[in-house]
């Protein structure tokens, strides 16, 4: 287990054994056809250095998502969040179960427009990801690449 501090997060992470499971896993990671979906799966690849660099230091493919959601956007942008599974525990700065706050340490920002946030409980766990395990939030303003119109508009 490798400990790793971000802001007011304190993590306890096992890298090799969350890169593992996420390797031996190539099924498609994202399987929705709407708009939304489509564009992230092309929009993620562009992430900025920093933000990919994170990610790699967590043993994280930013591409293999759990799951996803979308808020609102411009005609070039859309802003969602989407979560990812990590082996290891979040030593502080987690909610303690029961708690309905998910994030009491708040978000902690990667580069402009990006930001995470941790806790130990895990939202549609695979049944076969290892324990112990929890769950990062990743708050994204991500391009609008789709030559379709952004059905997430704010107006």
């Amino acid at each position: 287990m490798t400990e790793f501090v971000f802001g007011p997060y304190r993590l306890e992470v096992d890298v090799e054994a969350t890169r593992g499971w996420y390797a031996a896993h190539n099924e498609p990671w994202v399987t929705c056809d709407c708009a939304g979906c489509r564009n992230f799966v092309r929009a993620v690849r562009s992430l900025p250095q920093p933000v990919r660099e994170f990610f790699a230091r967590l043993g994280l493919d930013p591409e293999k998502v759990n799951e996803l959601c979308y808020y609102n956007g411009t005609r070039s942008t859309v802003i969602g969040d989407c979560w990812y599974h990590l082996v290891g525990s979040v030593l502080e700065g987690s909610s303690r179960p029961g708690d309905y706050v998910l994030f009491p340490a708040g978000w902690y920002e990667l580069a402009e427009g990006f930001s995470v946030g941790f806790k130990n409980a895990c939202d549609l766990l695979p049944e076969d990801f290892p324990r112990p395990c929890f769950q990062m939030h990743f708050n994204y303003t991500l391009p609008w690449l789709l030559e379709e119109r952004n059905p997430y508009l704010y107006e």
